[in-house]
Parts: structure tokens; C-alpha cells; sequence
């Protein structure tokens, strides 16, 4: 094998990318959005593969671009806390994803460019990019958890809404009163409740920078909602109707004063604090996704074009690495193509499998699941 087409440019595609080119082979990757991505998205607990993969294939030092913290928090309904022992390391999504781009050879990446169509061959994929035809070897879909491709692999894995939004602010530190940083330095901070669940944890601020009062506070609120109401949640000021996701500053006036009086209602006072000093939150859809393959021939399924795993568990990153190492070790150490992505397929099914009820489980007993999931094609036509 010399050639490998990875379909989509974020993090899962980048991974593989990263990884593959290290073996010499010729990747290129197409992806459908045009420039970089804001460095103003979500926080994600730093998880082992990730970590080394970081530190292996990138060349960067994990500890200098995430937060460390020493102790979780749980905070009661009256404000009041308790801690345990627990150390971890928070990162920004945009911190790794800086991270990969940096790595990987600019001529190799294609924004604004995106596929549309697979031809699978005996040999190989032909990736239809505009007018032009790109054969290669190895196809990688790795276009999200919205995978325009993935039924080329599985009829089986288009994401359900799960019943249930995550509210989500990013606040720079410097926008906190510092007793209101004090709360939550060095601490992964958690309110449970029915039917509910918020967390928040400090993360980098611009270009990775760790140091207190260059970082951000990221926090996330989980909240029921029917299908009705993730279209309401998700329809902009200006009434355009965004389907599974909102971004920062489009949320609408009275959906922003209903999350302000939710909060006021609900939260224990430091996170309703968090959330009034929120200038643009945002929201996106809880979704599960599952399929019983991640290989045809050529083509593999990776990241969330393959499971989509409940935030809860903290692994969409962790499991995207893991794909991307577990390949790279497979076509380093078995004999033929064929047997290493069988052996690839393998691993990383059981492991999605486990990461997907995983999750399921968790928001089970935090009362966040619907009696009635809904397929994500019936919130939104077009993913």
C-alpha cells in the first residue's frame, strides 16, 4: 500500500493522517469546510492515547498545553462543596487540533474541498473531488458523526438524538472575578441532579497557554429536551434553524433568557454565576451512533463516523486516537494489508461497542436518557 485518502479534516481524519504519514505513506485529506477552525470550541479531558500520540507522533509535550487538576468538587443544591482526591489534565479541542495541523504537511491537507463520492475498487478507492478523480489505496471516513459516506461501509450506523442538549460556555479567565476563579482552580467540579448534570473545569486559553489568567473556563450543562425543543434550542436569532448544533453568538434572545432562568432555578450559585457570565453559549445535540462494521474492502470507518459515544465517558478524542494508533501498529506488524485491517476492524468494534453502552449507562442512572429516542435524520433532513 503507497496511498491513503482520508475523508475529513478534523480530528479524527487528522489522527489518522498524522499517524499514517509517518509510515511514509502518501496521505492526502480532503476536507469539506474552508480554513481553520475558531480556537474558541469545547474542553475535553486529556485521556492516555491521546496523550502519547501527542508526544509520539506531534512532538509536543502534553503537560504544556493542558491544566492540571488536582481534586474533583461536588457541589450540593445550597452552593456548598466537597472534594476528593483525583488528579487529571484538561485540554481545549483546539489545542489538539493545532497540535495535528502543525504536524502534518500542509500540501497534504485540502480545506473547502469536499468529497463527493467513493468508488471502491478491487485495489483501492477512486475519491471523487470536484471534476477531478483521485485514486487510492486506503479510504479513511472520518467525516463525523454526520458521515455523508458512511453507508458505503454500514447501513446500519446513522445517529439518534438521544433526548437531551448540552449547553456549553467558554469564559476567559480574566472576565471572572477572582473569587469566582478561586471555586474552581485546580478542581473538575460536577453538580448532579435529576434528570440534569453540570461540569466545569479550566482549560488553555489562546495558542495553549496554561498559566493562570490565560486560560479559559469551560463548563457544560446537560438538560433534557424532546425534538421540539432541540429545533427550538438550535434555531438562531435570525431564525435560521442550525439542526443539531448551535455556535457560539447565533443563540436566540428568549432562548438565552429562558437558559439564565433555568440556571437561576436549578443551579447551585457559583455555576449560575458561570452561566450569567457566559456572553455566547452554545449548544449541540446528544446523539448515540453504532455500526456492526468498520471495513469494506478498502474503505474504514474511524472517530465518530463510526460510534458516537455520549460525552460523558470523555473518550470521541481518546477513541479517535486509538483508532489511529491501533491501524498504525497493524500495518507496522502483521503481513498483509488485508490481515491488519481485519485485525484493526476487530479491535476497535469491541472497543466502540464498550465506549457506546458505556455511555448509555451513565446517562441511565443520571435520569438524562429519552423513553424514546429519535433519529437524528428525523430532527435534522440533512446532517
Amino acid at each position: 500500500m503507497k496511498s491513503v485518502g482520508v475523508i475529513g479534516g478534523s480530528l479524527g481524519g487528522l489522527f489518522q493522517a498524522v499517524a499514517l504519514a509517518e509510515l511514509g505513506l502518501d496521505v492526502t485529506v480532503w476536507e469539506r469546510s474552508a480554513g481553520r477552525p475558531d480556537d474558541r470550541g469545547a474542553g475535553i479531558v486529556l485521556q492516555p492515547s491521546v496523550a502519547w500520540f501527542l508526544s509520539t507522533f506531534c512532538g509536543v509535550d502534553p503537560d504544556r498545553i493542558s491544566v492540571p487538576v488536582t481534586h474533583r468538587q461536588f457541589f450540593g443544591r445550597d452552593g456548598r462543596s466537597h472534594h476528593t482526591l483525583m488528579g487529571q489534565r484538561m485540554i481545549s479541542w483546539g489545542a489538539i487540533y493545532a497540535s495535528l495541523r502543525n504536524r502534518l504537511d500542509g500540501a497534504r491537507y485540502h480545506d473547502g474541498q469536499p468529497v463527493a463520492a467513493l468508488t471502491p475498487r478491487v485495489d483501492g478507492v477512486d475519491v471523487h473531488v470536484g471534476d477531478a478523480v483521485h485514486p487510492v489505496d486506503l479510504a479513511i471516513i472520518a467525516d463525523g458523526s454526520g458521515s455523508r459516506h458512511r453507508g458505503l461501509v454500514a447501513l446500519d450506523g446513522a445517529p439518534r438524538y438521544a433526548g437531551y442538549v448540552a449547553y456549553r460556555g467558554v469564559i476567559d479567565e480574566t472576565e471572572l472575578p477572582e473569587e469566582m476563579s478561586a471555586v474552581f482552580r485546580d478542581r473538575f467540579s460536577f453538580y448532579d441532579a435529576d434528570r440534569t448534570q453540570f461540569l466545569c473545569y479550566f482549560i488553555p486559553g489562546d495558542f495553549g497557554a496554561t498559566t493562570p489568567g490565560s486560560r479559559r473556563m469551560n463548563w457544560v450543562w446537560y438538560v433534557r429536551a424532546d425534538a421540539a425543543g432541540l429545533e427550538r434550542i438550535t434555531t438562531d436569532r435570525e431564525g435560521t434553524a442550525h439542526g443539531l448544533s448551535l455556535p457560539p453568538g447565533l443563540i436566540a434572545s428568549q432562548v438565552h433568557v429562558e437558559l439564565l432562568d433555568r440556571a437561576r432555578m436549578l443551579l447551585p450559585k457559583p455555576l449560575r454565576l458561570l452561566v450569567e457570565h457566559t456572553r455566547d453559549p452554545f449548544a449541540q445535540a446528544i446523539l448515540d451512533g453504532r455500526v456492526n462494521r468498520m471495513r469494506k474492502g478498502r474503505m474504514l470507518l474511524t472517530g465518530d463516523a463510526a460510534f458516537v459515544v455520549r460525552p460523558h465517558t470523555a473518550a470521541s478524542a481518546e477513541k479517535a486516537a486509538a483508532d489511529a494508533i491501533t491501524l498504525f501498529t497493524a500495518l507496522q506488524q502483521l503481513p498483509s494489508l488485508d490481515a491488519a485491517l481485519a485485525a484493526w476492524e476487530k479491535n476497535r468494534l469491541a472497543e466502540g461497542i464498550a465506549l457506546y453502552r458505556h455511555g448509555v449507562g451513565i446517562a441511565q442512572r443520571l435520569g438524562l436518557n429519552s423513553p424514546m429516542p429519535t433519529t437524528a435524520a428525523a430532527v435534522e433532513p440533512t446532517l
